[in-house]
């Protein structure tokens, strides 16, 4: 049977084909024009709110063996890219013709260190272990400072020769949020390598940078008078709500748990009722993590600010079978901002399975996507289990897709990372499907 969806589509893409002008607009670009895209979109949209049912499964999942193999080839990579101080070796580029500016990110080093502690947890390796007792001892000893206005309180410290920017003095709330998981997951393994007092300093910096109402300020600049949220980061209220939970789960303090709980209610709250809102995979990880520990009250609010994000990334998913980037969840190739909506969605999943037509849907938009980011990675040769900024160049000779060009094939530590966490969560989430019980709906 030939889905809806597949029908809308085909219809977008031949009226493109007939139209003169819009094939001029779309001359010597790779990607449908604007207006084409609007209108698969909100193919989905429909498709998404009331006819579930429509969407098979013509792709061949994604098998535990696949997905496996996988996790340990990225595993094995990351380590091999460890140095012999804790950090890694964060950025290099296949193409010997592009220089790669010699800089290194505090926040990306924690994430990489979660993700292995994810792998250590399942399969084990005593190398993975040493990698990432290093990393976090590596982070305290390099970039891990008191605060001298907030007495008790330890933060990540970006400074300016580090980063190799213009950028000033700071500590982020993304930075302590990350290395909180860190350190609470190398905890989890081995208590004897972490301070638990070091871990409450984190939670005591990210706590004196919320505000009221459960929000952030996104860094704390001493030259500018200390708070600012100037900038705000989409990603940082998630990542320090998961290193709150992720310490809670630790000391069973509920001054954490409730921060968390604070921080998360807020993005729901403030993203009530929009049409469309950001694919923040951070607050759908953080949510599964403090789901146990929330009211009935909060589940609803919480699965409904889930089921908003899920949304939204599925209406983004590349459909033309035809296409390089079929099964990606953006349009021009790019391999981690799939892998973070894939780990999202992983996340998310648990809430809908009392919900038979749309968790069938959401699988095969994910089993889609896992695809895609399987496919994406080295599985051969001395590059084995690393992952490319994207899976090949684009058309066009503007400065922006030069650019683009330039780094596709550029591959740094954090694309490595999100892949691996989203094959870790792909394992996972075949391994307790054959447990799965519907959520009591009188739960929520």
């Amino acid at each position: 049977m030939v889905s809806a969806l597949t029908r809308d589509i085909n219809k977008c893409f031949d009226a493109m084909r007939k139209n003169p002008k819009a094939r001029e607009r779309n001359k010597g670009s790779q990607f449908p024009v604007a207006s084409v895209f609007a209108q698969i979109r909100e193919s989905i949209r429909r498709l998404t709110r009331q006819d579930y049912d429509d969407i098979t499964f013509e792709a061949v999942e994604v098998s535990l063996d696949e997905a496996e193999r996988a996790a340990h080839q990225s595993a094995a990579y990351l380590v091999s890219q460890a140095k012999a101080d804790g950090s890694f070796l964060y950025r290099r580029n296949l193409n010997p013709s592009v220089y790669v500016r010699p800089r290194y990110n505090w926040l990306r080093h924690a994430g990489t260190l979660y993700a292995l502690a994810e792998y250590y947890e399942r399969y084990g390796g005593e190398d993975v272990l040493a990698v990432i007792a290093n990393g976090v001892e590596c982070m305290r000893r390099d970039c891990l400072v008191p605060l001298p206005k907030f007495p008790g309180c330890l933060a990540v410290w970006t400074r300016p020769d580090a980063q190799v920017t213009e950028e000033l003095e700071c500590a982020k709330l993304g930075g302590a949020g990350l290395a909180l998981v860190a350190m609470s997951r190398l905890a989890r393994l081995n208590p004897n390598l972490v301070n638990m007092e070091e871990q409450r300093g984190l939670a005591r910096f990210i706590l004196a940078m919320q505000k009221p109402d459960g929000s952030f300020y996104s860094k704390y600049i001493p030259s500018t008078g200390g708070l600012s949220d100037t900038w705000t980061s989409l990603y940082y209220p998630g990542e320090a709500a998961l290193g709150l939970v992720s310490l809670y789960q630790l000391d069973n303090d509920a001054l954490w748990v409730k921060a968390a709980r604070n921080a998360l209610i807020f993005l729901a709250k403030s993203r009530a009722g929009s049409k469309r809102v950001p694919a923040d995979h951070w607050a759908l990880i953080a949510t599964e993590e403090v789901w146990t520990f929330l009211s009935d009250q909060d589940r609803q609010e919480l699965r409904t600010h889930a089921r908003q994000i899920v949304e939204a990334i599925l209406l983004d998913q590349v459909w033309q079978s035809n296409s390089p980037f079929h099964g990606s969840f953006v349009e021009d190739g790019r391999t981690t901002p799939n892998a973070t909506r894939l780990e999202g969605l992983l996340a998310a999943e648990f809430l809908f399975r009392d919900e038979p037509p749309f968790h069938r849907s959401l699988r095969s938009c994910m089993n889609r996507a896992m695809r895609f980011a399987l496919n994406a990675r080295y599985s051969k040769g001395q590059e084995t289990g690393a992952v490319p900024r994207a899976i090949g160049q684009i058309g066009g000779d503007d400065p922006k897709t030069r650019s683009f060009n330039r780094r596709a094939s550029e591959i740094r530590i954090d694309y490595v990372q999100h892949s691996l966490s989203a094959y870790l969560k792909w394992a996972r989430f075949l391994k307790r499907r054959m447990l799965w019980r519907p959520i009591a709906k009188n739960k929520l």
